[in-house]
């Protein structure tokens, strides 16, 4: 976020994973408007807390795949568990280790 204040819009573009951007879109346009502001709170949350505590890392689990056959780091092993932005992740970095080779 370049501090300016959150929008719609801005929350939007700040998610990381397009999966997830359209259900937040899905979720604010079906929110009933007395509901909407709980909506919206939780999604800056997300985004501030992925900007905050997990973006900064990203760089961090490329160069770790890169230097390890496109696999990542331990703690993101697919435990069975595994949410749909950390599959979207492993799949991404995959398919960036084969762009690179």
């Amino acid at each position: 976020m370049s501090g300016g204040p959150w929008t719609i819009d801005a929350i939007t573009h700040a998610i990381p994973v397009a999966e997830m951007r359209q259900t937040f879109l899905r979720e604010v346009n079906l929110t009933p408007l007395p509901d909407l502001p709980d909506v919206l709170a939780r999604w800056q949350t997300f985004v501030e807390r992925w900007q905050t505590e997990t973006a900064p890392h990203v760089d961090d689990v490329l160069e770790y795949a890169r230097t390890h056959d496109g696999q990542l780091p331990p703690e993101y092993a697919d435990d069975g568990g595994t949410g749909d932005f950390l599959n979207e992740l492993r799949e991404s970095t995959a398919k960036r280790q084969t762009n690179a080779a």
